[in-house]
């Protein structure tokens, strides 16, 4: 039978492990995130430009192809991503802040 030292510290190297692990996983998807945020405004811009309106119109009167994928034209899957982003970022920070705190 281990004795509680043992025990205690192959469970810290469990979660220090653990930890190196989630943190090198969401270094990467912080990269991606950041190098998406440039496209993301693109998405952004477009959705209250008046581009947006003349496609949706245009798709609405068979002037684009009935095969094109288009659900940016949605008003909802729009506002559904934009709102998302927003509780993720509120999410990052409440986060962080429970990071730094310790």
């Amino acid at each position: 039978m281990k004795n509680d030292k043992i025990k205690r510290v192959e469970e810290m190297e469990r979660i220090m492990d653990k930890s190196a692990d989630i943190f090198k996983e969401l270094d990467a998807v912080l990269d991606k995130l950041e190098e998406n945020l440039a496209d993301y405004k693109k998405l952004d811009e477009y959705y209250s430009s008046e581009n947006w309106f003349l496609d949706v119109e245009d798709f609405n009167n068979g002037v684009l192809p009935q095969d094109l994928k288009c659900g940016v034209l949605s008003e909802d899957g729009a506002y559904d991503l934009f709102g998302e982003n927003h509780e993720l970022a509120i999410r990052m920070v409440e986060i962080a802040a429970k990071m730094l705190r310790r």
